[in-house]
């Protein structure tokens, strides 16, 4: 559990300090205070008044287009264009793009196969039981994995799998498929498990085949305890050391920008997760690559996406942003360190790896046209660069019919007095209520915590966002016609109405159980938002207010649409729906059972 403890304890410090509060948690009503201040936590609401900053027209073509010319605005002198925003054509998606885990919809909680680490008679790399068939693996599935060592003449050999460690696969077959890079961008703490298995024999192939090829590992720490670079890159190396004629140079780097007890006012450290290869092909989204959390029992639920082309330079593009700062600011030892792996040394250095992205990215002959949204957080910047919250914000602007939400949370208050929400995105939600459209969010169970100790529930109930909700219609109805509030009303309460038909709002449900074995409430980590059903955003950015780097993609095209709400969103909703407490069939709405 230390890990939970020591990221509340940055919390409670976090939170008890007068910092600037992350610009998406300013609503409508007091953003006049920043009016023509444009700095790194400008609020969202007045950027957007003093740049005439609007949402795009759905009904026009050429919706991410629109989208970029009015994130431009936010930018003036073009500093964070092709870093926190950047438009791509030419991409494509797989067949099997959609990468979310476990992908068991509609199973009961108990029929999750699943394997513990350090089991008897498995492979002790990756520690998965060897198999020859699919009976050997007690509801499992039997697949060939990587060798044991790296080489033509290695055998080949199989393994159980349990419900998700697929993903770890996925992953090294990215991984050893580079010809040139690696990007690999994290949170704390560093890859564990069979991920660490993967990545290590990921970059043993690599040596092996004696390419030229620079791996960068990036990971954002938070105090007390950190990172341990030098060790991790050990873990990684410990392979590839032994392998002649290897050009693999790898680097990782432990890192966070500041917190109030340090260098700025805020708290801020690298929140996104991706996996680049040769500003090609890339792997952006939610998941942490920690095996406790998502591969064993009780496993959280997660969600990202595989793009090829252009787009995946965009990530690259946004870790070379990362790594300037680190390789400027080295000085600061207690929140950054490097090591570096280089072949024949035989002790690692400290060698800041060259930016990527300033490679030739693969010219892409697909269809798909996606943005890849960033914001750098604090510390690195004075100047504006959250366009993530701003995109997401102009793009539920925009919305007319939909808007739908799967994330861990919409409140934060780990460590506060009060509880911050997305209020400029609350806003447009209500707006967007107000014209008749639906807003449907799945978050996760209450006092969900995964089995490596991290919370994924911000100890903000359902009645406390139902509550804020109600108050800011209320207060507009009041703004509207302040004697409303002393009539004696006729018929239905106006707020109560609007909110119990038009917010759709559930916990996290994969099938008819409602927790895991045991009672241990199940955990959502997605951050997807769509607009619509056409415009959708996967990434690494929770809509609770925080004010850490984060990045992800925008994509707008109707058969990736239709994938993610046919194979992610429509059993989401059919399983959690009967967990949602306003919408259509509720009959106990939370919003008429909370006292004004």
């Amino acid at each position: 559990m230390f890990r939970r403890l020591a990221l509340l304890l940055t919390l409670v410090v976090a939170g008890s300090c007068s910092g600037d509060l992350p610009s998406s948690a300013v609503g409508d009503s007091q953003a006049e205070r920043d009016f023509g201040i444009l700095r790194s936590s400008t609020s969202i609401v007045a950027l957007r008044r003093e740049r005439d900053i609007r949402p795009p027209d759905l009904s026009a073509p050429d919706t991410l287009q629109q989208l970029q010319r009015e994130l431009a605005k936010s930018d003036p002198t073009g500093l964070f264009a092709g870093v926190t925003y950047d438009l791509t054509r030419g991409n494509s998606l797989a067949v099997d793009w959609l990468v979310q885990t476990p992908n068991r919809w509609g199973r009961k909680a108990d029929d999750l196969a699943w394997f513990a680490m350090g089991c008897k008679d498995c492979e002790p790399d990756i520690s998965l039981p060897a198999c020859s068939t699919d009976a050997d693996c007690n509801g499992g599935t039997c697949r060939a994995i990587w060798p044991r060592t790296p080489g033509p003449r290695s055998a080949a050999r199989k393994v159980c799998l349990g419900h998700s460690d697929a993903l770890p696969l996925r992953v090294h077959d990215l991984v050893a498929s580079a010809r040139q890079s690696v990007d690999i961008v994290e949170l704390q703490p560093a890859p564990t498990g069979r991920y660490t298995a993967a990545l290590r024999a990921a970059i043993a192939e690599l040596a092996f085949s004696r390419r030229q090829i620079e791996v960068r590992v990036l990971i954002g720490q938070f105090p007390p305890k950190g990172v341990d670079a030098a060790a991790f890159l050990k873990e990684l190396t410990d392979t590839a050391r032994d392998i002649p004629g290897s050009r693999v140079t790898v680097s990782v780097s432990a890192m966070r920008t500041c917190t109030v007890l340090e260098s700025c006012n805020s708290f801020s450290w690298n929140h996104g997760k991706f996996i680049v290869v040769d500003g090609r092909e890339a792997m952006v989204g939610g998941h942490n690559l920690w095996t406790e959390d998502y591969l064993t029992d009780n496993p959280v639920h997660d969600l990202s996406m595989e793009v090829r082309g252009p787009a995946a330079a965009s990530a690259s593009r946004f870790a070379d942003r990362l790594w300037s700062y680190v390789c400027a600011n080295l000085n600061y030892k207690d929140s950054i360190s490097l090591a570096t792996y280089v072949p024949g040394d035989p002790e690692p250095g400290q060698r800041c790896p060259a930016a990527l992205a300033t490679r030739r990215a693969a010219a892409g002959n697909g269809s798909v046209e996606i943005m890849g949204v960033g914001r750098l957080g604090a510390g690195i910047t004075d100047e504006f660069a959250n366009q993530s919250e701003l995109a997401r914000d102009l793009m539920f602007g925009a919305a007319r019919k939909t808007i739908r939400i799967a994330q861990q949370d919409l409140g934060f208050r780990l460590g506060r007095s009060d509880t911050l929400f997305p209020e400029s995105s609350l806003d447009e939600m209500i707006d967007l209520m107000e014209r008749e459209g639906d807003v449907y969010v799945v978050l996760s169970n209450p006092g969900s915590i995964g089995n490596g100790g991290s919370p994924y529930y911000n100890d903000v109930p359902l009645q406390v966002l139902a509550k804020r909700l109600k108050d800011i219609v209320q207060k507009r109805i009041d703004t509207a016609d302040p004697r409303s509030r002393y009539a004696i009303r006729k018929g239905p309460d106006p707020v109560n109405a609007m909110l119990c038909s038009r917010f759709h709002l559930a916990s996290f449900r994969f099938g008819p159980d409602d927790s895991w074995p045991g009672g241990k409430t199940i955990a959502n980590h997605s951050k997807l938002w769509m607009v619509d059903d056409r415009v959708f955003y996967i990434g690494s950015d929770n809509m609770y207010p925080v004010n850490l780097q984060e990045f992800g993609f925008i994509v707008d095209d109707r058969k990736a649409v239709d994938t993610l709400i046919d194979s992610y969103w429509t059993p989401l909703w059919q399983w959690s729906k009967r967990a949602a407490v306003s919408g259509e069939g509720v009959e106990k709405c939370i919003f008429r059972e909370i006292i004004k």
